[in-house]
Order: C-alpha cells, then structure tokens, then sequence
C-alpha cells in the first residue's frame, strides 16, 4: 500500500493563514485558507501542538487511517482543554471524549463542517 498508513490534516480556527505560518513554518505543511480559519494540510505533525499553544483556536486535528478504517479529531483548546472524537464508540480514545465535532457526528460531516476536502486525508467512505 502507497503512502502512510496515517494522514492527517488539522483547521485552526480563527486564525488566518498568515497567523499560522507567523507560529511555525514547515515545508512538509501546506496552508489555505476555509471556512473556519486556516486548513493546514500534508504532514503537520508535532506543529498542531505549537498552533495550539501559541493561536487561540480551536485547533482540530483530524486523521485518518485508509487501512483499519480508524478516524479521529482531536480538539485543543490550548493545551489543557483537550477532547477527541472517533469512530469506535466503546473504546477509549485517549482523551475524554467530544460527542460530536460542530454538531457533526459521522467521518464525512466532520470534514464538511471543519471545510476539509476529504482527499486532504484520503478518506473515502466504506
């Protein structure tokens, strides 16, 4: 299989993409402006935990894993007011969990409500 088994993107919302690039810059991200703030996609990594310290968001980070099918955001609001939300209701996801995403609660609302080509994860619907 082509690619990582893990893309994620993450939207600062609020936050324009010139505020984004002022915090972190990487040659490994793209940033564009949507609906809520700033889409930051390819491989932003460990920067979404400098935008959420430094930007007051929220920060969404979303992924997404093509082979066991796992999708997941997790919100900062700074670092201490962390949630996530997943498909695996049942299961611990790592932080308390958010009961939806903007009122959104299935993988592809969530892109949709968060402005996020679903390609930007290579998610696409069973």
């Amino acid at each position: 299989m082509d690619g990582p088994a893990t893309r994620s993107a993450c939207v600062i919302s609020g936050s324009s993409p010139e505020e984004v690039e002022r915090i972190a810059r990487s040659p490994k991200v793209e940033l564009r402006a949507n609906k809520l703030g700033t889409l930051v996609t390819g491989r932003p990594g460990d920067l979404v935990i400098d935008y959420a310290s430094e930007l007051p968001g929220p920060v969404y980070d979303i992924m997404y894993s093509s082979r066991t099918g796992w999708f997941a955001v997790t919100v900062y609001r700074g670092l201490d007011q962390t949630m996530r939300w997943d498909n695996r209701p049942g299961e611990h996801p790592g932080y308390p969990r958010a009961d939806d995403i903007l009122g959104a609660t299935s993988p592809i609302a969530i892109l949709d409500a968060l402005d996020v080509p679903a390609s930007a994860i290579g998610y696409a619907p069973a």
